[in-house]
């Protein structure tokens, strides 16, 4: 067998055990829009690394037909790249997005491994609905908003690990939702390449007349989640940075309040 043909034959394996993992990283572990906001293509990137370049590119380098000790080198090769790929893909698994939290004005998502940290496991996570994203809503009354952060403080957690106020969307949460809902379409008037993007959706259907356009903070960026304030849930995304005009909404509320 040539060096080429036993290089042929490990990029052909790895391939199709890349095509395997692609699936469940697109589609169970980070869909859209976790797979832009959080990480999908960093791991795309050590996936591919570890497994269609660094084990053939061994291949190619040691395999020579008839060489003594042929068989260890490829065993051990096979064994780096098993080892070094199923680290990547359980540290893949561990840190995908299992909910959305909405925490005060905006979506984060969590990975597993936090929840899991929390005694928030897989079963219990059903309780707050079936349909992916499962979403969960903090409730923090707005006169103990200074009070919860305060406490969320001391006891060294994120807002959005305070699984004791964990709730399931309802429509009760709605005005809430209406209210912190941005303005798109005013804050891209003046935007053409963001106009274009959120005319496009327009134009494809997914805006509806009852929705909510609220921030999703994601590992890797922010973008703009849709949300149906009927079905209460995400039904799409803009590629839209929110958090300038969220600052603006947080001064003009302050005003109003004075």
């Amino acid at each position: 067998m040539s060096r080429f043909k036993a290089f042929s034959i490990h990029f052909a394996i790895s391939f199709v055990i890349f095509l395997i993992l692609l699936y469940f990283i697109l589609v169970q572990w980070y869909p859209e829009p976790l797979f832009s906001t959080d990480g999908g293509w960093r791991v795309i990137r050590i996936i591919i690394g570890v497994d269609l370049i660094l084990g053939p590119l061994l291949t190619l380098i040691v395999f020579k037909s008839g060489k003594p000790g042929l068989k260890f080198d490829l065993t051990m090769i096979a064994l780096v790249q098993v080892v070094a790929l199923s680290w990547g893909v359980w540290n893949t698994y561990n840190e995908r997005p299992a909910a959305l939290i909405y925490t005060l004005d905006f979506f984060t998502p969590v990975p597993a491994y936090q929840l899991a940290e929390q005694g928030v496991t897989a079963d219990k996570l059903k309780q707050f609905g079936d349909d992916w994203p499962i979403l969960i809503y903090i409730d923090i009354p707005k006169d103990q908003i200074s009070q919860v952060i305060s406490e969320a403080m001391q006891a060294g957690k994120p807002l959005y690990l305070l699984t004791d106020r964990y709730k399931k969307f309802t429509k009760e949460q709605m005005p809430e939702l209406k209210e912190n809902s941005m303005n798109i379409a005013k804050y891209v008037e003046t935007r053409p390449k963001l106009k274009k993007i959120y005319q496009h959706k327009l134009l494809t259907g997914t805006a509806k007349m009852n929705i909510a356009y609220l921030a999703l903070h994601g590992r890797e960026k922010w973008v703009t989640a849709i949300f149906d304030l009927d079905e209460m849930k995400i039904i799409d995304t803009l590629d839209i940075e929110p958090s300038a005009y969220m600052f603006a909404q947080k001064i003009k509320r302050k005003k109003k309040a004075k």
